[in-house]
Parts: C-alpha cells; sequence; structure tokens
C-alpha cells in the first residue's frame, strides 16, 4: 500500500516561551505530563518533527518552535489508547550529534523552545559514543533508526571546479588536512587556483562520520568568507565549521571553488561528487558501493538519567513510527535523502569501518 500524508489532527503554532508556561510555573501541572528530551542530530530533523506530530493522535497538538533556532522546538498533545501518559510533551534540541551524546552522558541540561532548562532523555546520532572518546557502557542504544548517507558537495555554478566530479578515499583525506593550499588540478581540474573545504563543526556527526569513513585523523582546514566575502582560515582552526547543512551552502556558494561536507538531507540543489568512482545514490548505499553512511540510532542513559517507563513509552512509540518500513520506502520526506533499513542489503559494525553483505 502507497504512503499517505498523515495530518495530525490539529496542529497550533505560537510564539515560544508561552505553550509551556503554566508547566514551567505549576509544578502539579507539570507532574501530570510525561515529558521527553531529544538531542541530537540535525539530519533527520524533519522525519522526527513528522512523526512526532504523527504519535500525538490524542487530539490537539501544540507546536512551539524557537525564535532563535528553529531545531528547537516542543510537540504537546496526547497519544491515542495511552492515557495513562496524560499530556505529552516532546522537547527537540538538534543542535548536532556528538553535542547531543556529550549532552546526555554528562547530563548537562539544554533549553527547550518553551524557556525550560531540561537535561536530556535521548541522543540523537549517526556517531556512536565509542567514535567521539565516550564510554559505551553507560549508554543503552535503541536502533538502527534509519541509515544517514554523507556527500562531498560543490556548487552546481562554479566554473573552477566543472571538471572535478570524484574524490579518492586519498584524495579526500588530503583535502580536509591541506585545503587552501593544494590546487584544484590535484583533484582533476585544470585550474591551479587552490580549493577550500567547508566542513561541519565539531558538534555535528557529519564531521566525525565523514573523517571516519575516509580514515582522516589529522588537523582539518576548514575555511569561511570575511567581510569582503574572501576565503579565510575558520578563525576557530580546527575546532570551527559550520553549525548547519545550510550553512556549509552557503559558504560553498559564496568561495565558488569549494567542496563542502553534507548529510544527503542537506544537499539541496547542489552537486555531490562521486566517491571512489561511485556516485552518491540510495541504491549504492543499500549496495554497498557507496561508503559514505553510517547508522542513526537512539542512545538512552542506562543510569543516572535514565528514562522513566512513561518516558521510555514516548520513546519507542516515536522510533517505531521513524522506523516503519512502508514509511521509509514510500515518505517523500525520506526517499532521497535517507537509506531505508528494508532495503539495505550491507552492515558495518563500526562507524567507518568495513561493509560486508548481510546474512554473508
Amino acid at each position: 500500500m502507497p504512503y499517505t500524508y498523515k495530518q495530525p489532527k490539529i496542529v497550533k503554532y505560537i510564539v515560544a516561551g508561552l505553550t509551556l508556561a503554566g508547566f514551567a510555573l505549576n509544578p502539579s501541572l507539570r507532574a501530570q505530563t510525561t515529558e521527553v528530551f531529544f538531542v541530537g542530530a540535525r539530519a533527520s530533523q524533519t522525519i522526527l518533527y513528522y512523526q512526532a506530530s504523527n504519535i500525538l493522535n490524542g487530539g490537539t497538538i501544540t507546536a512551539n518552535i524557537s525564535p532563535t533556532n528553529s531545531t528547537v522546538r516542543d510537540y504537546t498533545g496526547t497519544i491515542a489508547g495511552q492515557s495513562s501518559l496524560g499530556t505529552v510533551t516532546i522537547h527537540f534540541s538538534l543542535l548536532g550529534g556528538i553535542e547531543g551524546l556529550q549532552d546526555l552522558a554528562n547530563q548537562n541540561s539544554e533549553s527547550t523552545a518553551g524557556g525550560l532548562n531540561l537535561a536530556p532523555t535521548v541522543a540523537v546520532s549517526s556517531a556512536s559514543p565509542g567514535a567521539v572518546g565516550l564510554p559505551v557502557s553507560p549508554f543503552t542504544v535503541l536502533g538502527p533508526t534509519l541509515v544517514v548517507p554523507y556527500a562531498f558537495i560543490k556548487y552546481p555554478s562554479a566554473a573552477l571546479l566543472s571538471d572535478v566530479t570524484n574524490l579518492t578515499q586519498r584524495q579526500a583525506a588530503y583535502l580536509e588536512g591541506a585545503a587552501g593550499t593544494v590546487p584544484i588540478s590535484f583533484f582533476g581540474g585544470t585550474s591551479t587556483n587552490p580549493i577550500y573545504l567547508v566542513a561541519r563543526n565539531t558538534a555535528s556527526a557529519v564531521r566525525t562520520e565523514i573523517d571516519a569513513n575516509i580514515y582522516f585523523t589529522g588537523t582539518i582546514s576548514t575555511w569561511v568568507t570575511n567581510s569582503g566575502g574572501l576565503p579565510i582560515p575558520d578563525p576557530l582552526g580546527a575546532l570551527g565549521g559550520q553549525t548547519s547543512g545550510s550553512n556549509v551552502r552557503a559558504q560553498v556558494k559564496a568561495i565558488g571553488n569549494a567542496i563542502g561536507t553534507v548529510a544527503a538531507s542537506d544537499i539541496s540543489s547542489d552537486t555531490p561528487l562521486a566517491y571512489e568512482g561511485v556516485p552518491f545514490a540510495i541504491t549504492n548505499v543499500e549496495n554497498g558501493s557507496y561508503p559514505l553512511w553510517g547508522y542513526e540510532n537512539y542512545y538512552l542513559n542506562s543510569g543516572n538519567g535514565a528514562p522513566s517507563a512513561a518516558q521510555y513509552q514516548v520513546i519507542t512509540n516515536l522510533f517505531s513510527a521513524v522506523t516503519n518500513a512502508n514509511f521509509q520506502t514510500n515518505s517523500s520526506l525520506f526517499i532521497g535523502n535517507f537509506a531505508p533499513l528494508s532495503g539495505l542489503q550491507v552492515t558495518r559494525s563500526t562507524d567507518g569501518g568495513p561493509i560486508t553483505l548481510l546474512n554473508n
């Protein structure tokens, strides 16, 4: 049966800070709610918001979006047939998969769209804790939820990069460490002008996973533009980078002869480069020939900060909605941006590690 868009019954958008004011001021009201706080990856944000609205199908849904950061938002409503949960609020602060893992592990409070400061319940990440030096033992893993592909992109009208269509593993690793000092001709072009890199920041799983997939362990050279529109090394050095894929695209366009790193959901109208001679395509992720990808998982604390039974029930509701095979293979939000679990013919056990056939 084809996937059909499911419109939540009523979704009301209001100014940040108003929706949860009653809960913040009246503890007895807050005690009657189930609140779950998702932090982490931006790549799958549209999937999370859509399915959060869909599981809150018991009546009116209030969506509260921060006016300063659209990835910080709350959805409040009820879940049909699960009255014991009371009023359910699902908070999101999707500032990056790595930052999410760190905040969950340390129970660092984050701000919600409604102005609360809460410790996270769940970290959404396509990078594993071990990939960023966090111990694995404190976490319980729920997943995978989906497969996040990554890509190196260029601006379609970048004339100097017209002949740069592919990166080998060695070229990609060299680019990350020596951008701004290497001529475009090293990457298949004809120009002797330098090529630049625009990377995501260290809070992002995109940064970690691309590095793992191309086996880059050096000091990254990422670039931005100055007030005059000229490329300069990121003032934060190796700790720098862009906070979102849209910011990467903006800098790639502004510089021109630059390559950026994004999740597939942020390619937009830019041109993805082939990797090791294989073009980016979801089918190539599924068959194992395009290796730039990672599994997204939900990470929960198993000790301090572990979810209550009610919170876990909400989490598994959202997990089931996101992993629904019919949704993953038919939703326009999913197709082209992520690889569905049901289509994956390969597997890997570590971030950027060897890819093997399933059931082989």
